[in-house]
């Protein structure tokens, strides 16, 4: 073996020894860290409202639709309420009207009840990066990592009328 290939070895030796260094000294410094809890990114401006809309009972059931990531809390089943009139599906959702605006479709053609929302502001992706930036930083300093997350839906409840129980059904 040359005095070339010897060096060479060591050198290799040696890089593998810095990197195990390396890890163990990252994964010391990252174990230390503490959750630092739920941060809500953006401006809130929560508002409950009802969207109702009635519709016409088919031998077939009326379908209601979550659309554009509108499975939330309360949207997997539905409740009856005596309250609600007659042939009426009514939406009570919770939302942040800084972020979302949301509307219900109703299309007799295929017996489709379809919630969903637009969305608001949603060119202020950068505003809302560099604010996570600065929280996680500010964290990061103190030992923490926290997790971000932005609200638009916070729940979304579907009610009907008892009677109308067996005309409609929620589809995922």
């Amino acid at each position: 073996m040359s005095r070339q290939h010897k060096i060479l070895i060591g050198v290799f030796c040696l890089g593998v020894l810095l990197c195990g260094i390396g890890t163990g000294v990252a994964f010391t410094e990252f174990s230390g860290f503490e959750y630092g809890g739920k941060y809500i990114l953006g401006e809130t401006d929560m508002q409950t409202e009802d969207f109702d809309v009635t519709f016409v009972p088919m031998e077939d059931r009326w379908t209601l639709i979550g659309a554009g990531g509108a499975y939330v809390a309360g949207m997997g089943e539905i409740q009856t309420d005596r309250s609600i009139p007659e042939n009426t599906v009514r939406f009570h959702v919770t939302y942040n009207a800084k972020r979302a605006k949301p509307f219900v479709y109703l299309d007799e053609q295929t017996n489709r009840i379809e919630f969903s929302w637009y969305w608001r502001n949603h060119n202020d992706d950068t505003a809302l990066m560099m604010e996570a930036k600065d929280i996680l930083l500010k964290n990061l300093k103190e030992g923490k990592i926290a997790s971000f997350d932005t609200v638009e839906l916070e729940e979304v409840t579907v009610m009907v009328n008892p009677k109308n129980e067996n005309d409609v059904r929620v589809v995922h």
